[in-house]
């Protein structure tokens, strides 16, 4: 699998079925690059864990996402390190959510 949520050439798409998601967790997915190209309106996320997903190299959000409430994302520190963001604000506004696994 390379990619969770297509966009379609149209550009619509319906993604109200992730408006209540809590916690995404992709684990053993090296294929996977994208979950959506853009940034996604996740109200009630909490928590982003990955694992063994090293093409994995941007999540869809931006500087907006975190604004009513804080995400923490878990995953390795390489992956963390490779991961491209909308901008510089972004970068910053998850940097502290992010919470390293144990070696």
């Amino acid at each position: 699998m390379e990619e969770i949520i297509r966009q379609e050439k149209s550009g619509q798409r319906n993604l109200k079925m992730f408006e209540k998601l809590e916690r995404l967790q992709l684990v053993s997915l090296p294929n996977l690059k994208v979950i959506y190209p853009d940034a996604l309106p996740f109200p009630y996320l909490k928590e982003i864990f990955v694992d063994d997903c090293p093409n994995l190299r941007k999540l869809p959000l931006n500087s907006n996402s975190a604004k009513e409430h804080r995400i923490v994302i878990q995953g390795w520190e390489d992956w963390w390190g490779r991961l491209e963001w909308e901008d510089e604000a972004a970068q910053q506004t998850f940097l502290p959510s992010f919470k390293g696994c144990l070696q």
